[in-house]
């Protein structure tokens, strides 16, 4: 029998014949036909199994194009000889020979020869294709990069462009790619022969194809980030059994390791990573397995690469000439180039530095010349334990790159390499069984954004060839060379508030294209820490837990779970447990398919219970919460729905804080449209929609101004929107002023009027904090607005550029307000709105004790005789006692309810909320209420 590679061979010649005679050229094997006219332009890719053909309609595209000057040239002939593709190019004199190496699993396709005038970048494959790149497709396709300098920008496996390039930084000639597609079941195998033959690169077999058959890469992680050692080894074995987790998490920095050089505390592992060597041996003894965590290339400013010696490897933004000789005290640096667009602001994220490398001397400045004389000024001198010295005129001042608060390499020096060289060495010695390269999304600083996909994965395949034994990768950021090491996917990092919503974001955004196991993120707990903070309940974790188990992914615990945490915090105690037990159902394989779907679904909750076997299983659930205020008597009283069996009310009363009244002689006016700074507030608008403020007057001497809004319908009603924003020079310091007072007169159509707050970006990562009101009332109302708006934002489309982590995940910084905005959003169609305003005021937050809370239920009254502070809450499973807990879940006690019993009816419910009179400030509550279906 003739070889699939042989068979191949032949298909190709036989193609070959027909494109010498101008015709078409046929690149196919046993699952695919690629056809290309003899000008260049696709014709079409065809699966043969089903003659379906998924080549993109519309515009002609081309198999390939030149990039020279900026300016693009298409392929406009193409022939095929001896399996050599011959490509010309429009306007150019120009030729590309690619060599095509049939396999059993693909068809390679390198660039042999080039000829004629100098490119930029050569796509030497291109094929758009009518898939959506989901596992649920019948057909897939790939083109897998099979060396560095072969540019893939989509990720395997399942792509929708199969595109390939080359640029000549990094140079063209070599530059190889495989082409594989066939029925989606086929490709992971396929592409295990692609990586095994692929002998430009460092292989691992423990990750990208062979990554859902290893048990590790659906495990659980806790993070370590300095306790652990041979002293407490023992108790964080205990602690990881008692988590259900088989993996930490060993995270370096602080009191750590030193990033770039790894150095460990000797006080705490005296024989330095010997030390830790023995500590991963005795957690494997115990079943637990270790990973390596570093933040990939950046290097820590106490490191050996920084003091006492500055490492001249270590990268700049550039450099400066010092015009005159300076001194070893001297406090201003004057230098010959333009120090014009300079800034001093740093930050987290923020690619600057207020450093400056001088000979063996590094030096910090606190503000530089905007105009000549060129200058750096409020210079200290031996910054990060360098020694002060003096630098003759026309030394060469380098301005360090910094992100993370961290030095970088130059990636072309023999630096970058070196820091790879050290993971690989410390993985080596200790056999970690995982290597997280976090802070890699960070790679833009090293040479661009453009250039990142290239010096990423060169750093991951310098450690990969340094591995003693297969290894597999996380890293926080994803380019196609990456995919052949990653493990897992996708670890977002945990939410602040709105946990619900931002579990189904993260879940939805997950591409299962990546044919990855699935990991659900890391994940912190918190306790009551308004305005911007929620708790994280036990029915949070419980659908937390269900989604696990639904995508059968992992999770990592973060900085909240240790063993203090645990002792001191009994509500995280609790959500633990809960999270321990849904780890323990995802691994014993007892929740079928039908039951993982619906755990999957979106917004849908369950209740963890305990079957009549003593078995975990989950139950249908469904809640609602509601904010309830004695100064805002419209909240005493709603409806909800009840998609279940009449049952007993299970419920929990919070006690929220409360704000100073609108009033208080310590308020701010943060807001005024209809005052003299009016024009200071720059509108804009969604499409279609018009707005105006008008009618500007006094109502019982407040300045009222009315907002007016039509949508043309051009959006959705739920992405119209008008906003007013106005910046602050400095920022408003809100401190201790972080609940707002409103004052507004509505017309009941339900559009939302939203008060947004945010920081410099340097300081809150581009966090908001958001507040909003639905306009569902006519007549006028002041309101309090405590708690930061979180899953109503995904509501909404508002054009405002942010995304889940700006909403979920940061807090704003309230003691630097850069802006304010007043949104009018949800704005009926083909209907003015017409929205009374006056002055929008911050106001301080203040304690208001809940005393004896009180809930009706379809007219039935019941009362909890207890005095809740804010942060401590009651819960009631609808039998016997209420029980109390303070504010980090430490149970305080017990109250019998007095009254009748609470009962829910199937459908639609009324609720009712009062409580003891309060001296100011009036108190506020959120009631939660839950019933309770089906058990799966």
């Amino acid at each position: 029998m003739k070889s699939a590679e042989w068979f191949l061979g032949m298909l190709l010649a036989c193609a070959a014949g027909a494109a010498q005679s101008g015709e078409t050229v046929v690149l196919e094997n046993g699952h695919f036909r690629y056809t290309i006219a003899a000008d260049g332009r696709n014709l079409a890719f065809v699966d043969k199994a089903s003659g379906t053909d998924y080549l993109r309609p519309g515009p002609p595209t081309f198999c390939a194009s030149v990039l020279r000057a900026g300016t693009e040239h298409p392929a406009r002939s193409v022939s095929l000889a001896e399996n050599r593709l011959r490509l010309g190019f429009a306007g150019l004199d120009f030729e590309v020979t690619l060599r095509l190496e049939p396999r059993p699993s693909c068809i390679r396709v390198g660039v042999e020869a080039i000829r004629g005038d100098d490119i930029d970048a050569l796509v030497f494959l291109n094929v758009p294709l009518t898939v959506r790149g989901a596992p649920d497709e019948p057909f897939g396709a790939c083109a897998l990069s099979l060396n560095l300098i072969t540019r893939v920008d989509q990720i395997p496996v399942l792509q929708t462009q199969l595109r390939a390039a080359a640029h000549r930084k990094f140079g063209i000639l070599g530059a190889k790619v495989a082409l594989v597609a066939m029925p989606v079941g086929g490709l992971l195998p396929a592409l295990k022969n692609v990586l095994e033959e692929a002998d430009e690169m460092p292989l691992c077999t423990v990750a990208g194809p062979w990554a859902k058959e290893v048990p590790f890469n659906r495990g659980s992680y806790l993070f370590n980030f300095g306790s652990l050692t041979e002293a407490t080894v023992s108790e964080w074995i205990e602690m990881a059994r008692s988590l259900g987790v088989t993996q930490i998490d060993n995270h370096g920095g602080g009191g750590f390791f030193r990033f770039g050089d790894f150095a460990l505390d000797k006080a705490k592992w005296p024989d330095g990573w010997e030390t830790f060597a023995r500590i991963v041996a005795r957690l494997h003894e115990a079943g637990i397995d270790s990973i390596f965590h570093s933040y990939a290339f950046f290097i820590d400013k106490q490191s050996k690469y920084v003091t006492p010696v500055p490492d001249p490897r270590l990268d700049a933004f550039r450099a400066f000439t010092l015009a005159e000789s300076v001194g070893p005290d001297a406090d201003i640096l004057p230098v010959e180039e333009s120090t014009a667009g300079l800034s001093t602001i740093t930050g987290f994220f923020e690619h600057n530095s207020v450093v400056l490398h001088l000979g063996d001397e590094l030096v910090t400045f606190g503000a530089v010349s905007q105009q000549p004389p060129w200058r750096f000024t409020g210079v200290r001198r031996g910054a990060f334990g360098t020694r002060p010295a003096a630098h003759p005129q026309g030394a060469r001042a380098r301005h360090l790159k910094e992100c993370f608060g961290l030095f970088v390499p130059d990636v072309e020096s023999s630096l970058f390499e070196e820091i790879a060289a050290n993971h690989a060495e410390i993985v080596n010695r200790c056999g970690f069984d995982g290597l997280y390269l976090d802070a890699i999304d960070g790679s833009s600083i090293l040479r661009g954004a453009d250039e990142c996909w290239y010096w990423a994965d060169k750093f991951v395949f310098e450690i990969q060839k340094r591995l003693e034994k297969p290894v597999g990768m996380e890293m926080s950021a994803m380019w196609h060379h990456f995919w052949q090491y990653r493990t897992r996917w996708q670890a977002w990092d945990y939410p602040q508030r709105g946990h619900r919503r931002f579990i189904d974001l993260h879940a939805s955004a997950v591409n299962g294209g990546l044919l990855l196991p699935l990991h659900l993120g890391w994940w912190n707990f918190q306790s009551f820490n308004p305005p911007q903070i929620e708790p994280t309940y036990p029915d949070v974790i419980e659908y937390l837990g269900a989604k696990l188990v639904g995508w059968d992914a992992g999770i990592s615990l973060a900085g909240a779970i240790n063993r203090d945490q645990l002792r001191t915090v009994p509500l995280f105690r609790r959500t633990v447990d809960i999270l321990r037990a849904c780890e323990e159902l995802r691994h014993s394989g007892a929740c079928d398919e039908r039951v993982k779907a619906e755990l999957r679904r979106p917004g849908q909750e369950f209740a963890l219970v305990t079957d009549a076997g003593g078995k975990p299983r989950f139950r249908r659930s469904r809640s609602h919460a509601h904010i309830a205020a004695p100064d805002a008597p419209w909240s005493l009283e709603w409806e909800d729905t009840n998609p279940f069996d009449a049952q007993p009310a299970t419920l929990r009363i919070e006690a929220l804080m409360s704000a100073a009244p609108y009033d208080d002689p310590r308020a701010r006016v943060i807001a005024d449209l209809a005052g003299s700074e009016a024009p200071l507030w720059k509108a804009s608008t969604a499409q279609g929609v018009a707005c105006a403020l008008t009618d500007t007057n006094l109502i019982d001497g407040t300045p009222i101004v009315t907002l007016t809004a039509t949508n043309g319908g051009a959006v959705p009603r739920n992405a119209a929107w008008a906003r007013f924003e106005r910046r602050f020079d400095p920022p408003l310091n809100l401190e201790t002023l972080q609940a707002l007072g409103l004052w507004i007169e509505g017309d009941g159509q339900g559009e939302l009027v939203a008060v947004r707050l945010e920081s410099p970006r340097h300081m809150g990562f581009g966090a908001v904090a958001d507040r909003y009101v639905t306009v569902d009332f006519t007549g006028r109302r002041i309101l309090t607005l405590v708690e930061t708006e979180s899953s109503r934002w995904s509501d909404f489309q508002w054009n405002d550029g942010k995304h889940a982590y700006n909403v979920y995940r940061e807090t704003v910084n309230f003691a630097a307000i850069e802006s304010v905005s007043v949104w009018l959003q949800n704005l009926p169609p083909g209907q003015e709105v017409r929205c009374r305003l006056g002055p929008i005021k911050a106001l301080p937050m203040l304690p208001g004790a809940l005393g004896n809370p009180t809930l009706t239920v379809n007219g039935v009254r019941c009362t909890f005789p207890a005095d809740l502070s804010p942060g401590s809450w009651l819960e009631f499973d609808g039998t016997g006692d209420a029980r109390l807990y303070a504010s980090k879940g430490e149970p305080i006690g017990q109250v019998t309810p007095q009254g009748q019993p609470l009962a829910l009816r199937p459908g639609l419910n009324t609720f009712g909320f009062s409580c003891a009179p309060a001296s100011s400030p009036p108190p506020r509550a959120r009631v939660t209420i839950f019933s309770r279906g089906e058990t799966l």
